[in-house]
């Protein structure tokens, strides 16, 4: 088993990628700015970092499976062949700082559905979950900027170009290690992960599943409610209550 943390800050270490992307270029030579648009910028992460799975991938004789299908997980799967009973799966997300008072921050990620392939194995997934040894997420945190008024530039006239981020940081770690006890923003059914002050938070992996392990983050997120009124527990204390309730009536 490779040690996919390691291999990916060597590799990043090795060829320091650029991430001031100008825009999006056309064939008669025209550079499109980007935008502040989530979705768009998450795509643009995702492809700066995806040579370097495919190097790692490569340097292990390894092979890189992706989705063929939209908002299906992961992004990335690096196995032997199909049969392979350990497959790795690495999920790049990205999120922006929350700034505070005093130049302060925090930020957080939403790691994936909780309804879908950990309740049912072969949902929205490239290969079922049971298949699957490890997984990773390679996160990374920038800073918002306005986004410029001028709306296309010839080539040559790409610099002039306003980025609409800064000051990239990333980490990998695994899921289960930055995972937080609650859904994610807004109403979708995603795993939330913790809240960080500082990209070290996610890249030492000390969230609250850390200690209790792989098993009970799995556990915790097949049974977590889908809406407040089904939802028996909403921490690990809470959880731990539930789980002992469930087996004195077993």
């Amino acid at each position: 088993m490779i040690d996919f943390v390691d291999e990916f800050y060597r590799k990043m270490r090795q060829h320091k990628p650029d991430f001031h992307v100008c825009g999006l270029l056309t064939e008669s030579d025209m550079v499109y700015p980007l935008t502040t648009d989530t979705k768009v910028l998450s795509t643009i992460f995702e492809l700066i970092v995806r040579p370097f799975i495919f190097e790692i991938a490569s340097d292990h004789s390894l092979r890189v499976c992706e989705p063929l299908h939209q908002n299906y997980y992961p992004d990335f799967t690096l196995v032997h062949d199909e049969n392979d009973p350990a497959k790795i799966a690495v999920d790049v997300k990205s999120t922006y700082r929350n700034f505070r008072g005093g130049g302060t921050w925090r930020a957080s990620f939403t790691l994936g559905s909780y309804t879908s392939f950990l309740r049912k194995p072969t949902k929205n997934i490239v290969f079922p979950y049971s298949q699957y040894s490890k997984h990773y997420v390679i996160g990374l945190i920038y800073t918002r900027n306005v986004p410029g008024t001028i709306h296309r530039y010839a080539l040559d006239d790409r610099r002039a170009a306003a980025c609409p981020f800064a000051d990239v940081d990333f980490f990998v770690q695994e899921k289960y290690r930055i995972a937080g006890e609650r859904a994610g923003s807004g109403n979708t059914t995603n795993i939330g992960s913790i809240t960080g002050t500082a990209v070290d938070d996610f890249a030492k992996g000390k969230g609250p599943f850390a200690k209790a392990g792989e098993a009970v983050f799995e556990d915790y997120w097949r049974n977590y409610g889908t809406t407040a009124r089904e939802r028996p527990y909403s921490n690990l204390s809470e959880y731990y209550k539930w789980r002992k309730r469930r087996r004195a009536k077993a």
